[in-house]
């Protein structure tokens, strides 16, 4: 077993949960109670060149945005950087939050002096795996190992439908926002947009379709995007290609209908666009999923998708232009559109002797 390994399975007997970020050389960990969050993300950087500081960043600052979106407040976050190349590694270090090196090649923990004391608890924890010889560095002739047998985790390589659904949502976008192909941009998205008034007097059902493939702005497109694909290959790998064809489609409807709905019984004339609707279907259905699952698929957690509902409807609440009835709609229809179509897979019973 890899130090690495066992670094990770002492943040779980600590009550740390793993998010899975989607970046190969990195895994998060967080807990959360009424003193503050710790998050605690581990980055490989064998080599040092994996990864620039402006990269690295970037990526600290867009996981505390989430964070702090999701109304988590107080946020403590250490990175825990693998390398066998400390003096490289060290131009990782940002004064902003606390850093160790964990130095593979001479089995040692560098905790630089003017680290704060709040991770102070896990430098002897870390030590100690560092120093027991049961644990290897997982260098070898050939560089660093990566299999992460000992913890059961797969690779996956993305699924088909979800990453066309993201591919033709930024192709569209970027056809709208940065070409004269449909016209300008307010009118080519007010030719696609949902709208009750318009659905009714002029009978442009197809408003229902072209209002999941538009956005009014870049954040917008993004952070669609980035819930889509964390969630969406999920699904698709769980409930198979049709079955995820017609919980995005069926969700997204849905949400269209108890958009136009409810405007239309409190008479507001407003234009809806975004793939929301669709990706909160998504998000009810893999939380169904995951509850005929006890909890846990592949990579996965009922807690993981706790947490992007909280960060999406808090993002809701928090901004009054958010269509907040869409996406309560598409999150109930992507539950019944799952309860209704998903069968958990049976395991095959071992031969009798």
């Amino acid at each position: 077993m890899r130090i690495e390994d066992g670094i990770i399975r002492q943040l779980t007997t600590q009550e740390y949960q793993q998010l899975d970020i989607k970046i190969d050389a990195m895994d998060m960990f967080y807990r959360s109670d009424y003193m503050g969050t710790e998050i605690v993300l581990i980055l490989r950087a064998i080599t040092g060149n994996e990864i620039s500081p402006e990269e690295y960043k970037l990526i600290i600052k867009n996981i505390k945005d989430r964070f702090l979106e999701g109304g988590f407040s107080d946020i403590h976050l250490l990175g825990l950087i693998l390398t066998a190349v400390p003096e490289r590694a060290r131009r990782l270090y940002l004064d902003d939050d606390d850093h160790f090196i964990v130095d593979l090649r001479d089995r040692r923990l560098i905790v630089y002096e003017n680290q704060s004391a709040y991770f102070a608890k896990l430098v002897p924890i870390i030590e100690n795996i560092i120093h027991d010889e049961y644990y290897s560095s997982g260098l070898d002739q050939k560089g660093y190992r990566r299999s992460h047998n000992t913890h059961n985790h797969k690779i996956h390589w993305v699924t088909l439908l979800n990453t066309i659904f993201i591919v033709a949502n930024i192709i569209l976008y970027i056809l709208v926002h940065h070409t004269v192909i449909f016209g300008e941009s307010v009118y080519a998205l007010q030719k696609g947009a949902l709208s009750w008034y318009i659905i009714k007097e002029e009978g442009e059902y197809y408003r229902l379709l072209t209002s999941m493939f538009l956005h009014s702005d870049f954040e917008h497109l993004m952070n669609n995007m980035l819930v889509l694909f964390f969630v969406g290959d999920n699904l698709e790998r769980a409930a198979g290609k049709i079955k995820y064809l017609i919980i995005y489609f069926g969700s997204g409807i849905i949400a269209g209908i108890s958009s136009i709905s409810y405007n239309m019984i409190k008479e507001r004339l407003v234009l809806s666009v975004g793939a929301s609707g669709a990706i909160f279907g998504i998000v009810g259905a893999m939380g169904y999923i995951l509850l005929v699952n006890k909890g846990h698929l592949e990579d996965i957690s009922s807690r993981q998708i706790i947490l992007f509902t909280v960060f999406s409807l808090y993002g809701g609440i928090a901004n009054a232009n958010i269509d907040n009835v869409a996406h309560i709609g598409g999150f109930i229809g992507g539950i019944i559109l799952a309860f209704i179509l998903y069968r958990r897979p049976k395991r095959a019973k071992e031969n009798e002797a």
